[in-house]
């Protein structure tokens, strides 16, 4: 794999105004992210993990800029990008594509799949006019589906097809960056094995670079070369996959992993009971934030946050107790 960094974050930080009263005045602010330091290296596949509301999705957006960062800031291939503006990002976005979580909603329902898929080779010229379809064509096959779909609309396919259209869009400008926003959540197990693959197979093709966003530890397994684990807004730890599946040290991780299904009746796994009551975003705990629900927490834990550390063999946790 090259060692080259491709994305890096520093502090970052994602707030969303709640506004209440006749005036709209801001009340408060859902802190989605609020302070992560990551690292993605060119060619591997970093995965991102959490409970729904941790602030998953909000990340890889922040780091496409599809959200301005509150604080913070975003290099991407060496260059500080956080100041930039629309104008000037422009260029960059052939490089820094996403493939949405929903193959529903996020493909134009009025528009055939030859306009979808082509729409970003026209945006960003990629290819001269005259050998637009014969590249859409390529494409499609790369990506599994036949030639005669250029002309039928969203609604003609099914959600693992759809899906696929999705990622023969992004391919389509040629990306070295892609956010993987929990593409196969909305699919049946059997389809999300054969997307799973497909971008495997891509990514080994094209030299492509993923984070892929997920609740699904067992997906998150099979495609990542590290894992990121996510609290509440920020990073709890960090490893590569197989350290993490099988040496997890935050009490949280352990807890995710222990809810995994097993699949073979009877058997047995280590359980790791913890409250169900999440706190708010808008108003985390103070200390470490995973402390109102951790079964070892002690008084220092709800008093002083606790800092993201190298515990060796470039394993992260944020934990004080480790």
């Amino acid at each position: 794999m090259d060692n080259q960094q491709i994305v890096k974050t520093e502090n970052i930080k994602k707030y969303f105004p709640v506004k209440s009263g006749v005036f709209s005045r801001v009340k408060s602010y859902v802190k989605a992210v609020d302070g992560v330091d990551l690292d993605i290296v060119e060619g591997e596949t970093l995965g991102v993990v959490g409970e729904s509301g941790c602030g998953k999705t909000t990340l890889g957006k922040t780091i496409l800029k599809l959200y301005d960062p509150t604080e913070g800031r975003i290099f991407f291939n060496g260059r500080d990008i956080t100041p930039l503006s629309s104008r000037e990002l422009r260029p960059l976005r052939r490089d820094m594509q996403i493939i949405f979580q929903d193959p529903y909603g996020s493909l134009n329902p009025r528009m055939k799949v030859e306009d979808i898929v082509g729409e970003g080779l026209y945006i960003h010229n990629v290819v001269p006019k005259s050998e637009r379809t014969d590249e859409i064509r390529r494409i499609l096959e790369v990506v599994g589906l036949r030639e005669d779909s250029l002309s039928r609309y969203p609604h003609e396919f099914s959600g693992g097809q759809r899906q696929r259209i999705a990622i023969a869009r992004v391919l389509a400008v040629r990306p070295r960056f892609v956010v993987c926003d929990e593409p196969v959540s909305s699919l049946d197990v059997s389809v999300q094995a054969q997307i799973i693959n497909l971008l495997l197979s891509l990514q080994e093709e094209f030299g492509l670079t993923y984070m892929f966003i997920s609740h699904d530890l067992r997906v998150v397994r099979h495609i990542s070369d590290r894992v990121a684990v996510m609290y509440l807004g920020v990073v709890v730890e960090l490893a590569g996959s197989d350290e993490l599946y099988r040496s997890p040290l935050h009490p949280y991780t352990q807890a995710l992993l222990a809810a995994i299904p097993i699949p073979k009746p009877g058997a047995k796994k280590k359980t790791f009971a913890i409250s169900v009551d999440i706190p708010s975003p808008i108003d985390p705990p103070s200390g470490c934030r995973f402390h109102t629900r951790c079964p070892i927490a002690e008084e220092r834990c709800s008093v002083e946050v606790p800092v993201l550390r190298d515990v060796g063999g470039s394993h992260y946790v944020a934990c004080h107790l480790v």
